[in-house]
């Protein structure tokens, strides 16, 4: 075997044991990964036919190479994050020592400056743009120290 074909074999592994360990901190099914990333695919613009078959003959060692539905998989682990993730994307905040923002001046026009061109059906519509502007620059600095006060369900 030569070295490339070694490598690549190593790499095929680490995605296969990722994706069991994933799939296994989540307490799902092959079959439920397969739907979730039918989904995850779908909510994206795009098909997969993936199937639990389809998982389970990956994650055995039946399928060489790397398949191209695996993205399609990692968008459905990243659309449910496990318990442990969201704790710590919660836990953790952001200091001025790690994080310098603009001041509310600059952001409002950084964020002004992204908002203009969007098109608004209002004849008011830069005054709007003014507004949502000033309260993002305002709120920016809170959301970056504190995520959690901003979490909201969708």
């Amino acid at each position: 075997m030569t070295r490339h074909a070694s490598s690549e074999t190593t790499k095929i592994e680490k995605v296969r044991q990722w994706l069991r360990e994933e799939r296994n901190s989540r307490g799902w099914s092959a079959n439920r990964l397969a739907k979730e990333a039918k989904l995850s695919a779908e909510a994206r613009g795009k098909i997969s036919d993936i199937k639990q078959q389809t998982i389970s003959a990956f994650e055995n060692g039946q399928t060489k190479g790397i398949p191209e539905w695996v993205t399609f998989v990692a968008d459905a682990f990243e659309d449910h994050p496990t318990p442990s993730v969201i704790k710590n994307i919660t836990e953790s905040k952001c200091t001025e020592t790690s994080v310098k923002l603009p001041t509310q001046t600059e952001l409002r026009k950084m964020l002004l400056g992204l908002l203009a061109p969007m098109e608004i059906g209002s004849p008011d519509s830069w005054n709007l743009k003014q507004k949502i502007a000033s309260s993002l620059a305002q709120r920016l600095p809170i959301v970056m120290t504190q995520p959690q006060i901003f979490h909201t369900e969708i």
